[in-house]
């Protein structure tokens, strides 16, 4: 999975775990000795500390190395960065002998009143800078794979779509050229592929199937396998429900509630199996409350497994 593409976006809709699968597939690819950069566009405080880091590490523009010495050779790693649409600008113009104007035009709010009066040029130059930074991949580069945490679900798809938008819109100059280069890395399933993220109940399995179909036809970026989080599995509860003769009480009842929900999760992984071709990918259910580091860790191994089991 993680050499099949450059960059791995993933996307999902809100409260599917996104941030947290984030951080298992950069602390897996670690582990399999890559060198991960991890991009943030929201900046979301939580990634850092599921990343082992402490809270602020990697909120910056240029980041911090926040996991090293893993996997064969200890070449694995992992560098946490956050990319906002004025630093990007400040950064493209700086690169062209204009640094001066771009401090002005980011300190004026110039980058904001642009956006709002041409909906989805911030989203192109973040894209443009994730470009840059896919361009740089490989092993005579910083790093061997991008994985962006993108924003949920809503956001990711007007993210996408921008470059098409933008090209179609603006008809000439290095604008629409940049928008194109752009279309032209999403659309190439060596360079680019979305993650989905889910979890194994009716609603969000129904939106995945949506969002699924908007990525492929509509946008035309390459599908990588759909993370199933939270699947919970319970043979043996669902077997002594099936069995029949529990006890009434709380204990029934709990049993009975959770060979029910392990159905209901058998049931949509299923249903996610037969609509997509690349497959899937699971994450245990957790037991326990706030999912930190050690979590991340466990659910990484997780990943692992069937990484490993598929190749």
């Amino acid at each position: 999975m993680f050499d099949t593409a450059r960059l791995l976006v993933v996307a999902g809709k809100g409260g599917v775990g996104k941030t947290t699968v984030t951080a298992a597939l950069a602390i897996a690819a670690a582990d399999s000795g890559h060198r991960v950069l991890v991009v943030t566009i929201d900046g979301r405080p939580g990634l850092a500390r599921l990343l082992g880091a402490p809270d602020g590490a990697g909120s910056t523009y240029e980041g911090d190395t926040v996991v090293s010495g893993r996997g064969p050779g200890k070449r694995g790693s992992v560098h946490l960065r956050t990319i906002s649409a004025a630093e990007a600008l400040q950064d493209y113009l700086g690169t062209q002998g204009l640094a001066r104007l771009a401090k002005r035009l980011v300190s004026t709010g110039v980058v904001d009143v642009v956006a709002s009066a041409a909906p989805g040029i911030d989203d192109l130059l973040v894209l443009g800078k994730i470009k840059h930074l896919v361009g740089l991949a490989g092993a005579d580069g910083p790093h061997d794979l991008v994985i962006v945490d993108g924003p949920a679900a809503g956001h990711a798809l007007s993210l996408l779509r921008s470059p098409q938008a933008m090209a179609e819109t603006v008809r000439g100059g290095p604008l629409r050229s940049q928008a194109i280069e752009i279309r032209n890395m999403m659309s190439d399933p060596e360079k680019c592929r979305v993650v989905l993220v889910t979890l194994p109940e009716t609603t969000p399995v129904n939106e995945l199937l949506e969002t699924s179909a908007l990525l492929t036809d509509e946008i035309g970026v390459a599908l990588g396998p759909v993370v199933v989080n939270g699947v919970d599995h319970a043979d043996d509860v669902e077997e002594l429900v099936a069995a029949g003769g529990l006890p009434e009480g709380e204990l029934a009842d709990a049993a009975r509630y959770r060979a029910s929900r392990c159905a209901v999760h058998r049931r949509e992984v299923t249903r996610i199996d037969t609509t997509s071709a690349e497959g899937h990918l699971e994450l245990p259910y957790l037991t326990t409350g706030a999912v930190d580091h050690k979590a991340v860790r466990t659910l990484a191994h997780a990943l692992l497994d069937q990484i490993d089991g598929a190749s």
